[in-house]
């Protein structure tokens, strides 16, 4: 299956950009052992440069169902692309200055920095917005299994930018607790309070995971395939909400 087309050549390159960042990101947390919040500096711009590119690969394969033209998929490609590809330098010029990238307004900089981030990001969830009504008011180029998962996905991805909005109401990811506290591994999650970033995450992959679960169901014909999906989707979206409410509440996602 090919990913990238002329339409999505934008998501190609933003793709490879942010590669090559993480790339960077990853000899940098070797060479440089500053420590913010608990963790390498180096590490968030890490994780957002490996969920970036994930996104784009995501985004364009959904472009290949979505009943858009060239030209329109295009249009909406390059705006992803330009406005993820301006993101991650962002982040990772706060690493090398060693302060935060997000919720940090200590200076005339840092709040710019945040500002701008601020923006790229309602300009991508805009685009995001689009491709959402379309999965529920259009038939996709697709099976009605497929769009079922894409929907779920969807659903998911609205708690995932409704936890984003609550940090950046809060200034800060954690409740109950100041940021920075122990932490899961790698995540970082908070062990001792709740963490908005678990459902930020948890809502934000279920677009991969549901359609990658409907295209394992029908490449293997199995029986009840419409059952499964509305199961699936059903737990998943009962689960981060319920990790929702319990973030809410200042409980921990897990207390490892």
């Amino acid at each position: 299956m090919t990913i990238f087309n002329k339409s999505t050549n934008a998501l190609k390159w933003c793709t490879y950009a942010n590669l090559s960042m993480l790339a960077f990101c990853l000899i940098a947390m070797f060479v440089d052992d500053r420590m913010l919040l608990g963790e390498s500096v180096w590490l968030k711009p890490t994780k957002f440069a490996v969920s970036i590119a994930v996104y784009c690969v995501t985004i364009a394969l959904l472009f290949q169902v979505y009943p858009y033209s060239d030209q329109l998929k295009k249009w909406l490609s390059r705006t992803i692309g330009w406005v993820l590809i301006l993101e991650i330098p962002l982040v990772m010029v706060q690493a090398g200055r060693g302060v935060r990238s997000h919720f940090n307004t200590e200076t005339g900089l840092d709040s710019m920095i945040f500002g701008w981030m601020g923006i790229l990001i309602f300009i991508n969830t805009l685009v995001l917005f689009i491709l959402m009504v379309t999965a529920f008011f259009k038939k996709l180029n697709t099976t009605i299994l497929m769009q079922r998962a894409i929907q779920f996905g969807w659903l998911g991805m609205i708690v995932s930018i409704a936890a984003g909005q609550i940090m950046i109401a809060n200034m800060g990811h954690s409740v109950g607790v100041p940021d920075g506290g122990a932490g899961m591994p790698v995540t970082h999650w908070s062990t001792e309070g709740g963490d908005w970033r678990a459902v930020h995450f948890l809502g934000m992959h279920g677009i991969q995971i549901l359609p990658l679960l409907a295209y394992f169901l029908e490449k293997n014909v199995w029986k009840n395939s419409r059952l499964i999906i509305w199961g699936v989707g059903m737990i998943y979206l009962t689960f981060i909400g319920w990790i929702f409410m319990r973030t809410q509440a200042g409980i921990p996602f897990l207390t490892i």
